[in-house]
């Protein structure tokens, strides 16, 4: 991994155990909790398995990205209005990172987090600026939710909020049980 892609996008990612208690997960505990009650056993909840009206509380601010494989292709199929706002771009039908400075950065570093997370799925906690979209001043945090079908990670659910220059998981959501990724080990194992 290019630790000087990394640095580009300035985007930090932990994962948590896919067991993690929900209410540890801070202002994103009533969705990870119905993605939480919407698992059957050790089997993660699948696309079908939620409506639009599940997320009413959370509209504006979720992404939903498919995720293909061979070759890895992270697509968003659904992209919030309040995201749109916060990024000045809707990344509706796009790749990860397609409308940013550095796209192929994006390829680097977040398309083998998303390639993680299918490989050994997470809940993932992903948070950064979004001055690779020309908003220096803005700064957000996501949940990202991984959804399966037979078993293999097709689309992962993310809610969003903004946060200060200075927050990270730990001013957040300083009781979640979590590990970083080093970006030198993503998308390897």
């Amino acid at each position: 991994m290019n630790q000087d892609a990394h640095a580009i996008l300035n985007w930090r990612y932990n994962s948590c155990d896919l067991e993690t208690d929900p209410s540890l997960f801070g202002p994103f505990q009533d969705i990870v909790k119905m993605w939480s009650d919407r698992r059957q056993g050790e089997a993660l909840p699948s696309r079908r398995d939620f409506d639009f009206f599940d997320f009413k509380e959370w509209w504006g601010r979720i992404s939903i990205a498919k995720i293909e494989l061979d070759p890895l292709n992270v697509r968003f199929v659904l992209w919030g209005t309040q995201l749109t706002a916060w990024w000045g771009v809707d990344y509706t039908n796009k790749e990860v990172g397609e409308a940013s400075i550095s796209p192929d950065v994006w390829k680097l570093v977040e398309w083998r987090y998303f390639e993680r997370m299918t490989k050994s799925p997470f809940i993932g906690v992903a948070y950064g600026p979004l001055d690779q979209h020309g908003r220096k001043t803005m700064k957000v945090m996501g949940i990202d939710l991984p959804l399966a079908q037979n078993g293999a990670v097709t689309h992962v659910v993310s809610a969003h909020i903004k946060i200060r220059l200075e927050d990270t998981p730990d001013t957040i959501l300083p009781d979640l049980p979590s590990s970083p990724i080093d970006p030198a080990e993503v998308g390897t194992d």
